[in-house]
């Protein structure tokens, strides 16, 4: 595998947008493609290229998914007009999965993209909007060795933690449980910062508290980071709704993966997401709040 200069990112919104700035940052010569034509016009003001074309990205060193769900990654990198049918013949490309989806999405992936003479590596991240902006994200590598070595400066450029996990499809495994745990305490953290305040203990009093006790996890370690991803994931009340799709997509994934396994809270927690309880978008909006 040759050594990545130019990288294209396939989807730039509000995680692939800061993401492809931090490669650019880095030095990688970088290319966007969206459908949406303000992240084209931003782009394109800030001297990147930008297109709504897939078939544009073929070209690049590496490709990095960014996009939804299955159906937007199967139809950029397999459909008509797609990622497969513009890579040349001889042209070495290592296409970097950072989408959230099932491992064997990505065994259905390997063997078309292979075909197209494309590579394939799984590289999911956590961290939020936050670590996106501020290069900061953790990566999970899952994949081919060399392949996770040739990647490994581009994903330094955008990540401060960085685990190989195993083959291909292991990373992936690792960011569904993550995400599994992560759900649970974003809804009940938002709780227990409002049960907090209406006793009169802040966020910025019980943080310093919880992050050296047992409650300890990634919104109560710090207050500040806390109140800043509360406000990234809900601007304003009617913001709740695209972060409800992504968390409610992420513990159906997580149910996919434990297919006949009786795991009865996660069941119950997913069923509680779906029911989406009219009282969160105020709690998470509360949260965010400056104390």
């Amino acid at each position: 595998m040759r050594t990545i200069k130019t990288v294209a990112f396939l989807g730039a919104g509000a995680m692939g947008g800061p993401m492809a700035l931090r490669a650019k940052a880095a030095g990688f010569a970088v290319r966007v493609c969206d459908r949406d034509p303000a992240v084209l016009a931003r782009f394109t003001a800030l001297g990147v290229p930008a297109s709504d074309r897939v078939a544009d990205c073929a070209q690049a060193d590496a490709v990095v998914v960014l996009l939804a769900n299955d159906a937007q990654i199967l139809a950029a990198l397999l459909g008509e007009g797609g990622l497969a049918g513009a890579i040349e013949p001889g042209h070495e490309l290592l296409v970097c999965m950072m989408s959230t989806t099932l491992p064997q999405t990505l065994q259905g992936l390997r063997a078309p993209l292979a075909s197209a003479g494309a590579r394939l590596l799984d590289a999911p991240v956590s961290g939020g909007v936050v670590g996106a902006q501020e290069g900061t994200l953790t990566v999970l590598l899952g994949g081919e060795p060399a392949d996770i070595e040739a990647a490994t400066p581009l994903m330094r450029a955008m990540g401060r933690h960085l685990f190989p996990c195993g083959p291909l499809g292991a990373g992936e495994v690792v960011k569904i449980i993550n995400n599994m745990l992560c759900v649970a305490n974003m809804f009940l953290t938002a709780e227990a910062i409002e049960l907090a305040q209406s006793h009169g203990v802040s966020l910025e009093q019980l943080a310093p508290i919880l992050s050296v006790s047992t409650g300890l996890n990634f919104l109560t370690a710090d207050a500040e980071l806390a109140r800043a991803q509360y406000r990234a994931w809900v601007p304003d009340e009617a913001g709740f709704q695209g972060i409800h799709r992504i968390v409610a997509k992420d513990l159906h994934l997580a149910l996919a993966l434990a297919e006949g396994r009786d795991l009865g809270l996660l069941q119950r927690i997913s069923a509680y997401v779906d029911e989406a309880d009219p009282l969160a978008p105020g709690r998470w909006l509360t949260a965010g709040r400056p104390a």
